[in-house]
């Protein structure tokens, strides 16, 4: 039989036992709650995205000088600060940023800032909306103003309202833009125009189905009843490509035109189905049911070159060149060619 103190002994024993194995799951529990609990805690500076689902039924967001971040495939980081940030549903998926200012860097290392009065961010759908004006500035020196911006985690930005872009190369208006592809493709939307510095002019250009800048090819294509304009040439075509360079004074190489393509000034014009034109020394390479006109009358060959300067041509049948170079000729344009 057990005694009152030897039952007394062996409880102190059995209490003892027990302390002496809590006591350190106790003290790891409280060495992880000092550890998480400042993870736990809000930080103004930063709110990475996404934000947690709330489960309350009302609105519990209301942050001041907020930071979003978010990746890209390319691991380029792009970042919205605002002065204060407020879900307007209850499930937490649609916040109001106040002032924010986006920045996202570009496949070539050019940084766009992105500044407007407030914006939305969806956090199920993975993008923000800039709906009010927005002005875009980058690290190159160029300002582009519009206004209802989508842009996307991924960094696909997309607006169908005017854009007007002003920077070194010149300016150019658009009816909407589409950048992709880290910033490499930006597809300007609608009827587009510009002037493209060169040489102390300009050159400029229109297009009835906006342009595509590559900024990897270096080109500007512009698509759909193209016109250029280089001092008195006249370009048209449906598609003309502009091959452009870094530098300051000579920024356009050459243009590739395509589809009913006609050169023309006060005194000379050729046509043709493509051409290639050098604004440099103001000379085309035509090929294609080529025309080379002087007034009215016109001779046609299968290639043709022609100096809009000097007025110099030259005329080939490069697939038959055993036959003669063709032409019509109106009397009264030999008339004035005579009294010239």
């Amino acid at each position: 039989m057990f005694t009152k103190q030897s039952l007394f002994l062996k409880q102190h024993a059995r209490r003892v036992l027990i302390f002496k194995h809590a006591l350190p799951v106790f003290a790891f529990l409280l060495a992880t709650l000092i550890i998480v609990w400042p993870l736990l805690t809000p930080d103004k500076e930063r709110l990475d995205l996404p934000i947690q689902k709330s489960t309350s039924k009302t609105p519990s967001v209301d942050m001041e000088k907020i930071r979003f971040y978010a990746q890209n495939d390319a691991n380029r980081t792009i970042s919205v600060t605002a002065e204060s940030v407020k879900e307007i549903n209850s499930d937490g998926q649609v916040a109001r940023l106040e002032k924010p200012v986006g920045i996202y860097t570009l496949a070539d290392g050019d940084i766009l800032t992105n500044k407007t009065p407030y914006g939305l961010v969806y956090q199920t759908d993975k993008y923000f909306l800039f709906d009010q004006p927005i002005t875009t500035t980058s690290k190159s020196g160029y300002t582009a103003k519009t206004q209802h911006v989508k842009a996307t985690y991924e960094g696909i930005l997309d607006s169908n309202h005017p854009i007007v872009v002003q920077g070194p190369a010149g300016t150019l208006k658009a009816n909407g833009f589409h950048l992709q592809d880290k910033g490499n493709l930006i597809n300007f939307k609608g009827k587009t125009g510009g002037q493209i510095k060169f040489k102390g002019q300009n050159i400029n250009i229109a297009t009835e189905d906006g342009a595509q800048l590559d900024r990897v090819a270096k080109t500007l294509t512009g698509k759909k009843n193209v016109h250029i304009r280089h001092q008195e040439n006249h370009l048209t075509a449906d598609t003309v490509i502009l091959y452009y360079t870094d530098e300051k004074e000579a920024r356009i190489q050459k243009m590739k035109a395509k589809g009913n393509v006609v050169l023309y000034n006060t005194t000379n014009k050729i046509t043709g189905e493509e051409g290639e034109y050098n604004p440099q020394t103001e000379e085309m390479i035509m090929t294609g049911n080529v025309r080379l006109y002087q007034g009215n009358s016109f001779v046609t060959a299968e290639k043709a070159t022609l100096n809009m300067q000097t007025g110099q041509s030259q005329l080939l049948n490069e697939t038959h060149p055993q036959e003669r170079i063709k032409g019509t000729f109106l009397l009264d344009d030999i008339k004035k060619q005579d009294q010239k």
